[in-house]
């Protein structure tokens, strides 16, 4: 009992953390953990290593569209209930925009590399997709995970305001309850999947890079928006 006690507590203690605080623990863990799970071979387990699962293909390839939808519930609630004035929210709104763009720019690029940045085992096809086509196998060269970007930017963005909405003390009310116990849960979903890529895909450096473009957009957005 009391080491679940104290695994309790840690849960607590981490989805309380300010986003500062988790853009330092990501960069740690992602780093430490790519490193040890690439000299230690854990076991695979049959749904988290599974990229077919249904929380990955509904809830993880859409989690900025899962974002964008709950943080507009989110704005538009704080309106509704008056605990956010216009000009915040518009505020808010542009950093919704400018979040967006920074992601389609970087799952972009993330793309590009993946399928351009590599050689065919079997041919001279000069693509990813036409390597799959031709049934050779695509040696890439560099694949950033996007799981690890993505997952990252969405808590970051997400746990962001949820700081911000807590430092500035309004009461809320039933309905707000529910949306920000629904936002903090996609956090620990996006988490789970962030460990999951830690231990089973991408190389050290794939995976690192990939919470650097996380760390990066954030900073560019909450420091200067």
């Amino acid at each position: 009992m009391a080491g679940k006690g104290r695994v309790m507590n840690f849960i607590s203690l981490w989805t309380s953390l300010p986003a500062e605080e988790k853009c330092k623990g990501y960069i740690i863990a992602v780093t430490l953990g790519s490193y040890i799970s690439n000299l230690v071979q854990f076991g695979r387990l049959p749904f988290f290593s599974d990229k077919r699962n249904f929380i990955n293909t509904v809830f993880i390839k859409w989690c900025w569209a899962w974002t964008l939808f709950l943080m507009t519930i989110f704005i538009l609630s704080r309106l509704l209930f008056k605990t956010l004035t216009f000009r915040k929210a518009y505020l808010l709104s542009l950093r919704l925009m400018f979040g967006s763009l920074y992601w389609y720019t970087m799952t972009t690029i993330i793309d590009g590399l993946h399928e351009n940045i590599g050689k065919c085992s079997i041919s001279d096809a000069n693509t990813a997709s036409l390597c799959k086509i031709e049934k050779g196998n695509w040696k890439h060269f560099m694949d950033i995970s996007g799981h690890i970007f993505m997952m990252s930017f969405c808590n970051l963005f997400i746990t962001f305001h949820l700081d911000e909405f807590k430092r500035e003390g309004n009461e809320i009310n039933i309905f707000q309850k529910v949306i920000n116990v629904m936002l903090k849960a996609f956090v620990v979903m996006f988490e789970i999947s962030i460990i999951a890529t830690i231990l089973y895909w991408h190389t050290p450096a794939e995976k690192i890079l990939g919470i650097l473009a996380s760390v990066l957009g954030y900073t560019i957005l909450f420091k200067f928006c």
